[in-house]
């Protein structure tokens, strides 16, 4: 899963060129077309169907019935978070667009306690299984992903804490081993689970794979003990990147799938950070609503722009309302946000943070505006980007409320040179490891995560496109991440759902680019 915050661009300004070279890189060759659609044909109607047929891999493809098939959907993340539960209407839907493949990501907390384990928690089993019912039912295979692993399998926050101490605690090992060994003996004969993946993203921090080579070993040996036929997957060594597919990761049990995570350029990256300019006068202290405001000139090179909404070491609150970037030299309003309702597709600048909130009850004329409370270093808001011109001067307004703000509290802009369209090669070359493991021992290879935030609708429809067919080329089966996400309308989330779980509509831009992968299903 991405971790952090990239910066975003506007959603609009796409011009007739880009859309046609996205076209392009949304096509998928005739070739690709014909190659395996008729291997795995979904229900001609979404609605009940027959056992799915049992998966396993032989030599490097997966097949169902003898048949090879490619194993293309979405991850469903943050399963059980507030804002993003999934229901059977969600898994109706993924079979409807022409997905074959949900790749849920639960934690090991779902299934048990860490005050009694292994007790095993048979209400969060009861919701494993019911998405597996689901899968079922509309005919979508389902691979468990252990997203969080006792004792955390990394540094990153959302794995048990960071602690990481997966690869030195005797004891969070044998939890493992032992949920695995109960997750496989509940779901051995089920042929609607496709696959059980040991872990996410796994990373020991050490120079070589051995800890995370071993941990696996132990897993799909105690696996293979009730469960001798269900596809395994493995990813490799510090965060399950292409070039983490080394020699040392490959086993020698033959019903392994080897997958890795792609987001090459999948936010700001396809931008080059100029500069970021700050206000002067910094506020701090408290005040009732005042005008702030400022003018910012373009740097050379630059052609994109986004206000920053900043309140640094600020131990008190900040309130920003009714935020507006006007161009002085054509009296042109170019960007307006008001708050009242939601964020107005601003979003943390740098990571989640509980400091930095949505005001629903607080506003400059009417209730609504962004929070900023109880950093103890950097925090701030980012909006949209917006088209530039470089030498020339932007003017920005904001509304400022503060509660006995320490710190510092003011506008800022960070400037952008956009680099262009997507570089088809380099991606190519991103994977190639990826790709050279899976032709030396010829075995199958799956992308269990790529996304692209929606900064730009244009661009990240371009660059889906760009990776599922070289996906395609290489043989790769691909789930998307995610279905759904709490975050901006501009992550990357297919349905962003508000934090109460209230729902945002479809990014239609992105089903499109996801369906023309999918068709492949049929």
């Amino acid at each position: 899963m991405p971790i952090g915050n990239n910066w975003r661009k506007p959603l609009f300004a796409v011009t007739f060129i880009r859309s046609l070279v996205i076209l392009a890189g949304l096509a998928i060759s005739a070739q690709l077309l014909l190659g395996d659609a008729t291997n795995n044909a979904p229900p001609s109607s979404v609605g009940i169907v027959a056992n799915l047929p049992a998966l396993k891999v032989k030599g490097n493809q997966i097949v169902a019935n003898g048949r090879p098939i490619r194993l293309r959907g979405i991850d469903w993340g943050w399963w059980h978070l507030s804002g993003t539960r999934y229901t059977e209407a969600d898994m109706q839907n993924v079979a409807k667009w022409g997905a074959n493949t949900v790749r849920l990501a639960f934690s090991y907390y779902d299934l048990e306690t860490d005050a009694n384990p292994p007790v095993w928690k048979e209400d969060g089993f009861k919701d494993l299984d019911d998405v597996v019912q689901w899968g079922k039912r509309y005919g979508v295979h389902v691979i468990l992903d252990m997203h969080v692993v006792p004792g955390g399998q990394s540094t990153l926050p959302y794995c048990a804490g960071g602690h990481n101490l997966l690869w030195t605690d005797t004891g969070a090992q044998d939890r493992f081993v032992a949920l695995w060994s109960e997750i496989a003996r509940r779901y051995h004969g089920r042929t609607e689970v496709a696959a059980y993946e040991l872990m996410n993203e796994p990373d020991t921090t050490q120079k070589t794979p051995n800890a995370l080579v071993n941990i696996d070993q132990r897993a799909i040996t105690a696996i293979r003990a009730v469960d001798p036929d269900k596809i395994i997957v493995v990813g490799g060594d510090h965060g399950s990147g292409s070039d983490n597919l080394t020699d040392a990761m490959k086993f020698s049990d033959n019903n392994i799938l080897y997958t890795f995570h792609f987001y090459e350029a999948s936010g700001h990256y396809h931008d080059d950070w100029i500069s970021t300019d700050t206000q002067d006068n910094k506020s701090s202290g408290s005040q009732d609503w005042v005008k702030i405001e400022y003018t910012f000139t373009a740097p050379p090179a630059s052609d994109e722009m986004c206000v920053l909404l900043r309140s640094d070491n600020n131990s008190g609150s900040a309130w920003f309302d009714d935020v507006e970037v006007d161009d002085p030299s054509s009296e042109k309003v170019l960007q307006s946000s008001s708050f009242d309702a939601d964020t107005d597709d601003y979003r943390p600048e740098r990571g989640t943070s509980t400091a930095l909130t949505f005001d629903s009850s607080t506003g400059h004329d009417k209730p609504g505006s962004l929070k900023v409370s109880g950093t103890t270093d950097y925090g701030g808001w980012s909006g949209q980007y917006i088209g530039i011109q470089p030498g020339q001067s932007y003017h920005v307004s904001a509304w400022l409320k503060l509660d006995q703000a320490t710190g510092e509290t003011y506008l800022a802009a960070a400037f952008f040179h956009n680099k262009g369209d997507i570089d088809h090669d380099a991606f190519q070359k991103k994977m190639a490891q990826a790709t050279a493991f899976a032709d030396k021992f010829q075995v199958p290879v799956w992308v269990g995560e790529f996304g692209c935030e929606a900064v730009d609708k244009a661009y990240q429809s371009q660059w889906v496109g760009t990776c599922t067919s070289l996906f395609e080329d290489s043989g790769f089966g691909w789930t998307y991440w995610n279905d759904k996400s709490t975050d901006s309308p501009q992550g990357m989330g297919l349905q962003t759902e508000n934090s109460d779980g209230s729902d945002r509509r479809i990014n239609d831009s992105l089903l499109a680019a996801l369906q023309a992968g999918w068709a492949l299903n049929q």
